[in-house]
This record gives structure tokens, C-alpha cells and sequence, in this order.
């Protein structure tokens, strides 16, 4: 008798039900068997965040002197760091308050499986038996799904009741029911954020992944953070040093290779294991486990060792194998930062932080992009269902919606900086959307520019969204004139090769003097590879100086000639000007200005600053589709780019005047921040020497230059994920009004200076 498929019951939304498996026992040859249950799933309130006894901490801090300080690991505990040394101690303070009482665990108990589900054909029937074990249906089971499920049952006692209860969507969610599959995929994450533990399956054990897992557990375990982000020795570490960054780490070439090999597995590449595995860990306490065939790794072991081997310099990596390509180094460093970042983010973040990764990782929905992001993104963005899962809605209207929902609420339009007009699919339903709304489905893009440029300053964005048409504030302040090449959108040995072609095209003569800075066209040229991140620009970062750039760009011009490039490629300077460099082209303004921007720029395309945006966009003009508006000028996004001479708002408010200078400093979590140095006295300040000082008053007139500053004054803040990557706090004390931009910014604010904005009508 042919098997009958398995017909799932609808779940009861009144009694707030999921579907749960229970895996039961099997020989390594047996069919799969699966009992399929429905069980209540009432989310519990949120429990108070645990709050920090700072008055300890400070005490404990005046105990000890340099080179000991006193730092809380990112599970809570204490702990005594010898910076000179190395040295840990775990503290254990007595206390005579009374404990609190322990939260019993949550009912139902079920491990939540994070995997991909690969590969599109069934490879089995899995049977479905009812309480008495009769079978009552199939499902089809992928091949990757049927093999983690024979791993997962090896540990189960040989008896009748012996179960693992889990949590598997495809197997949890009835997939053809679209509507059950909208509500379902809103409750995933609570699914994982209340799951006794996630368990992330990598695959089948291959390329010596066994010694892999076991070589990263025992660096994990070397290792912890602190709560500011600093790793340090373990106490009682086996490899007391291995947290320095100048310190080789224990890899034979055999470690190596496995390390790398797992490092390419699909699971770390995904859009949903990304948010899986982030609630799995969220909380005290809480881990989550890796297993790659029999091996299994514990997730905090796991992400302390890449974040480890991703710190250190790669010039120090001796026990690299030698017969590995230069370029392998560059890309495994690229898919460490991107294991890091698993961990990192969620809801510090905003949604264009979660884009700038997310957008690289595969799904077999592209929609997905953003509903598998949900359960990660911070309140702002899920607030008032700006964005609702509904797998009915055209992938462009989904990606629009996410755009000015983050828009609106952030008055930024720094999601700008996703699209990438010449990567959009001509013969998808993308290549009706506008050109204003990014195409997330793609996971090759041209590297991204640095937020920390602020062409536009500490504006916000005035944007008026009108069906297809994004009509934006803005400046045109360039029109390219030349572009170059294309380099690899992927890291290549030719990268370097590419870069050298620019230079001779765009720094002949190299005698010539930049327009905006008097440098020579040598030093423009490094500036505008690097983004200008430079020790004078970025003081509290290991950057190079200027001199050392042009050196640097120097020895890229020999290569080949007596310059050896795996001596290069292990500069982590040069693995990071080739990441910046990625699918853009070099090109050279009328005015003789340099930059980069997607391969998609054309001689003759304007570069418009927008206010609310961080980087120059570049854009080009199109007619008028409309016959009731033929003189309005439209325009297409082309991407965004990095145009040296234009940061910190100069193309808005001119140079930042001698002897003062712009920099960038982290704040307490390493985020940058805008201040102003006075290079005679060395002072400091957040205020731009280029505006009026604020007067906080009575609110009454613009102040002086009609600057709108009566009535503003800076306010005290705390950063929150809804903030924009770089921005200052303002009250109005008059009204009561706070801002995210500097008043003095306004539109009304730059005319009173002369500066030329026009309304500028994306399509």
C-alpha cells in the first residue's frame, strides 16, 4: 500500500498552540519515526532586566591598582585581569542577602533546531505514529533534516517512551498552509527565546571536522569577554596569552585547514540561523550548542575562538600552511567577521546595522531578508507592525515598507546606501520597484561605505514618499567625469592588480595637487581607497598614517616587480582596503575630485548630497514619465560613494576651519563619535566650529545667520537601537522637543548660509 501523507490539524489560536516532535528511538538503518503534538505556548511577561550593582563594581575597582582591574564577563561573573600578565581570578563575593528563588524552567521543554534546509528534494519518508505508535501518516524529510535526525536520536535509550522533543519548522509549520505560515513565523521568536536550548546542526562530519570542532573548544575555553567587549584569559587558562592579538594561536596546518573548511559550512550564511541562534544565547546563562555529525561544540567555546583568530594580526598567523593561496587568508577572515557578528547585534542595532550583514546571507524566500530578521530587530522597527509577515506581499512591496519604516523612524535615509542600480535583476518584479528601494535579494553587492564619513553632517533626512517617487532635500554638488575598472566583487588575487590600474590612470601626473586639500594626487588617491581611515582621522584606532598609506600604496605599485604579495595580502591594512574596494569602481570628478562608487557609475552622473544621508549618493538624471510634469527633473539611484574631501559636511558648510581639525573617538561601546580638536591647545569639543553656538533662550527667532539655534541646547542621552549610527541629542528647552539632528542643520538653517538645496525626485 502506497504511504499516505500525513494531514496536519489546523492549530487552535484561542489556546495560543504550537506543533512539537518527538523523535523516538531507531537503529541507524530504521525508517524515522515522529510523533507530531499540539501544546499550549503562552508567552510569559518579560522578567525585569537584572540591574548592575555599579557602587560594587567601583568599589572593587579602588581595591586594585594597575595593572589589575576588576571586569564583569558577559554571563555575569567577576573577575580580577592582570593586564601585564594575563592573569585571571574568578571573584566570589559572599553574600548575606537573602538568593532569590530560582524560575521554574518553562513549560513545554523542547530543544529548538536551527538548520538549513538545503538541498530541495525529499530524500525520505519519515512516518508519523499516533500515542499507540501506529502509523497515521509521512512527511518528506530533506536530506540535511533526515540526517541530523538519525545523529540526533543515536543517544536515545532503546526503549518505548525514549524521546527528544524539538522544535523543526518544517516539519512544525504546516508549509503549504500560507496562513498558518504568516502566524506561525511571527511566534519564531518566541520559539527560540524560550526553547530549554537551540541546537544549530552545521551537517555531516567532513574535512576533518571532528578535529576542527574539538580544536576551536579548546581555544573557546581559553577565553571570555567582558561586558565592554574585551576578551581576556580564562582563569586557570592552558593558553594564558592566546587573548593578545600579537600572540600566534596554537594551529598545526592540519588545525588550520579544518578550521577553515567548517568555517565555509552554509549554516553561518543563512538569514534565519542568524536570529536563532542570537535568541538561543540571549539572557544569562543560556548557550546554545553547535554539532557537526558526532561532535558537538558549545556556542560561547565556539564564537570566543573565531572572535579570537579574527583579532589577531595577520602578519603573526606563523603556523598558516604554507601552501596556502594569500588570498585564503583574506577570505577566511571575511567569513570570521561574519561568525562574530552572529553574536553581535540584535536589538543594539539598527535595522541598517543588521542590513549591512544581513544582506549578504542566503534564503530561499527573499522576503525572508526582512522576516528573518524580525525577532533580532530593535522596538522601533517592529512598533505599530510597520512591517507585518505576509508571504502574499511582492518581494518589493515587503523591502519598501522596511525602507521607510526605518526612514520615518530614524529620519535618516541611510538605507540609501543598499542599492545598487547596475546589480538589480532586469528580468525580476525588482526592476519595476524604484530605483530608491534597496534589492536585498542579492547577497553580492559592492562593499559598503563607512557611515562615518557624515557628507551631510548631523542633518536629518525630509523625504516626502509619494507611490513611486521619493522626493529627498539635497545638494548636487559634482558630475563625474571619468570612471575606471571594476574590481572583483569577491576577494581576488587581481584585487590588487585592479587597484594599481586606477593609480596610473587617475595619478598621472603624480606631481598634480588635489583641488579640496592640496595633497598630492598619490596621497588623495590611498585616501580615497582607505576611506580616510587614517590615525589623524581616527586617533583612538591602530590606523596607518597618511605617510604610511602612500607607502603602502607604494609597494601595491611593485607588485610583481620585487614586491611579494602574501607579504601583502598579511598587512590587515591591505585585506581592508581590498574589502572596501569590492564590485566599486575608482572615478574622478569635473572638478577633479576622487572617489569610489558601485560599478554601476557612468560619466556624467551627479554626486547629490542628501540631507539625512551619511555618504554622497550618486545619481543620475532619467525624463519625466508624466506628461502633467514634463520640466521635473527625476533621477535614479546609482549607489552611494566615498568622495575624499567631501566628510564631515564640507560640500554643505565648507572646510572645517584651521587650526581645527575633525576626528572621530568611540564612545564607551566603541561607536563613533564626531568631535573637534584645536590642534594649537588640543581642545576638544562636540560643537562644529563652522556654526553658530547654540542659545538655548526662550525659543523666540532663528539666532544669529538665521541658524535656528534659540531655544536648543545639547541633552544628556543614552544610545538605544532606534539611533542612528552617528548622531547627537538636542532639547528644545522652550518646548520640551528633543532632536536626533543638530538644528542648525535645518533646511532653513543651510538656504540662510547659501547653500543651494533643491528638491531632488527619486524613481
Amino acid at each position: 500500500m502506497a504511504p499516505v501523507a500525513y494531514q496536519y490539524r489546523p492549530l487552535r489560536s484561542a489556546q495560543q498552540e504550537i506543533r512539537l516532535v518527538h523523535l523516538l528511538h531507531g537503529r541507524p538503518e530504521d525508517t524515522i519515526r515522529l510523533r507530531i503534538v499540539h501544546v499550549p505556548f503562552p508567552v510569559p511577561p518579560t522578567p525585569p532586566p537584572k540591574e548592575t550593582d555599579e557602587q560594587l563594581y567601583e568599589a572593587l575597582r579602588a581595591m586594585v591598582s594597575m595593572p589589575w582591574t576588576i571586569e564583569e564577563t558577559d554571563d555575569g561573573d567577576l573577575l580580577a585581569f592582570n593586564f601585564a600578565t594575563g592573569e585571571t581570578d574568578l571573584l566570589r563575593l559572599a553574600s548575606s542577602e537573602p538568593q532569590p528563588e530560582q524560575t521554574p524552567p518553562y513549560e513545554p521543554q523542547f530543544e529548538a533546531l536551527s538548520y538549513t534546509w538545503g538541498a530541495a528534494e525529499v530524500s525520505e519518508l519519515a512516518e508519523i505514529v499516533d500515542d499507540g505508535a501506529a502509523v497515521v501518516g509521512t512527511l518528506g524529510v530533506r536530506p540535511n533534516l533526515a540526517s541530523c535526525l538519525r545523529h540526533f536520536r543515536r543517544g536515545l535509550p532503546a526503549a518505548a517512551d525514549s524521546r527528544r522533543v524539538l522544535w523543526i519548522d518544517a516539519l512544525c509549520i504546516n508549509q503549504a498552509d500560507v496562513d498558518e505560515r504568516n502566524e506561525q513565523v511571527k511566534r519564531m521568536t518566541d520559539v527560540y527565546a524560550l526553547a530549554r536550548r537551540v541546537v544549530a546542526w552545521l551537517g555531516d562530519a567532513a574535512h576533518d571536522s571532528d578535529h576542527a570542532v574539538a580544536t576551536l573548544q579548546h581555544l573557546g575555553r581559553q577565553l571570555r569577554i567582558t561586558r565592554s567587549g574585551r576578551v581576556i584569559a580564562a582563569p586557570a587558562a592552558a593558553e594564558p596569552q592566546l587573548w593578545r592579538n600579537d600572540c600566534p594561536p596554537p594551529l598545526d596546518a592540519r588545525a588550520w585547514r579544518a578550521v577553515m573548511a567548517l568555517a565555509e559550512r552554509p549554516w553561518f550564511y543563512r538569514i534565519w540561523t542568524w536570529q536563532e541562534i542570537k535568541l538561543g544565547t540571549a539572557g544569562a546563562g543560556r548557550d546554545a550548542v553547535l554539532q557537526c555529525g558526532g561532535a558537538s561544540v558549545a556556542w560561547r567555546d565556539f564564537w570566543l575562538a573565531v572572535l579570537c583568530l579574527n583579532n589577531k594580526d595577520a602578519a603573526l598567523l606563523t603556523s598558516l600552511p604554507a601552501e596556502l593561496p594569500p588570498v585564503e587568508l583574506l577570505r577566511f577572515r571575511e567569513r570570521c567577521r561574519h561568525i562574530v557578528f552572529l553574536q553581535h547585534g540584535g536589538e543594539t542595532q539598527s535595522l541598517a546595522n543588521l542590513l549591512d550583514v544581513a544582506r549578504s546571507k542566503g534564503c530561499a524566500d527573499p522576503r525572508d531578508k526582512i522576516f528573518g530578521l524580525l525577532g533580532i530587530t530593535p522596538p522601533y522597527f517592529r512598533a505599530g507592525a510597520a512591517v507585518v509577515v505576509d508571504y502574499r506581499r511582492p518581494t518589493p512591496d515587503v523591502y519598501r515598507d522596511a525602507f521607510l519604516a526605518h526612514s520615518r523612524a530614524t529620519l535618516r535615509l541611510d538605507l540609501l546606501k543598499h542599492c545598487d542600480l547596475a546589480a538589480r535583476d532586469v528580468e525580476s518584479s525588482d526592476a519595476l520597484s524604484p530605483s530608491w528601494v534597496p534589492d536585498w535579494s542579492r547577497t553580492e553587492f559592492a562593499a559598503p561605505v563607512l557611515s562615518e564619513q557624515l557628507a551631510t553632517g548631523m542633518s536629518r533626512a525630509w523625504f516626502t514618499h509619494r507611490g513611486d517617487v521619493l522626493e529627498v532635500l539635497g545638494v548636487r554638488h559634482a558630475t563625474v567625469a571619468a570612471v575606471s575598472s571594476r574590481a572583483a566583487a569577491k576577494v581576488e588575487d587581481e584585487t590588487l592588480c585592479v587597484v594599481r590600474e586606477w593609480r596610473e590612470q587617475f595619478c598621472s601626473p603624480a606631481s598634480g595637487t588635489y583641488p579640496l586639500t592640496g595633497e598630492t594626487l598619490d596621497q588623495a588617491f590611498v585616501l580615497a581607497l582607505c576611506m580616510n581611515r587614517t590615525r589623524k582621522r581616527n586617533p583612538g584606532n591602530h590606523n596607518l598614517d597618511e605617510a604610511q598609506w602612500v607607502a603602502m600604496l607604494r609597494r601595491i605599485v611593485r607588485l610583481g616587480e620585487g614586491e611579494d604579495a602574501a607579504a601583502l595580502y598579511a598587512e590587515r591594512e591591505i585585506a581592508n582596503t581590498i574589502q572596501k574596494v569590492r564590485g566599486r569602481r575608482f572615478f574622478r570628478t569635473a572638478d577633479g575630485l576622487f572617489g569610489t562608487a558601485p560599478a554601476g557609475v557612468q560619466a556624467g552622473d551627479t554626486v547629490a548630497l542628501v540631507l539625512g544621508t551619511y555618504a554622497p549618493l550618486i545619481l543620475r538624471a532619467v525624463p519625466s514619465s508624466s506628461p502633467n510634469t514634463p520640466d521635473h527633473k527625476y533621477y535614479q539611484v546609482v549607489g552611494e560613494s566615498f568622495v575624499h574631501g567631501l566628510s564631515d559636511a564640507a560640500g554643505l558648510l565648507g572646510p572645517v576651519p584651521a587650526p581645527w581639525r575633525a576626528v572621530l573617538r568611540g564612545d564607551a561601546l566603541g561607536r563613533p563619535r564626531q568631535w573637534f580638536v584645536h590642534q594649537a591647545t588640543g581642545e576638544q569639543t562636540v560643537d562644529d566650529p563652522r556654526l553658530q553656538p547654540l542659545f538655548p533662550g526662550d525659543g523666540d527667532g532663528d539666532g544669529e545667520d538665521g541658524e535656528g539655534s534659540a531655544g536648543w541646547e545639547r541633552a544628556l542621552y543614552e544610545r538605544c537601537a532606534g539611533d542612528p549610527a552617528i548622531f547627537e541629542r538636542f532639547v528644545n528647552r522652550a518646548t520640551g522637543e528633543t532632536a536626533n539632528h543638530d538644528p542648525r542643520m535645518a533646511p532653513a538653517a543651510l538656504e540662510a548660509r547659501g547653500v543651494p538645496l533643491e528638491v531632488l525626485r527619486l524613481v
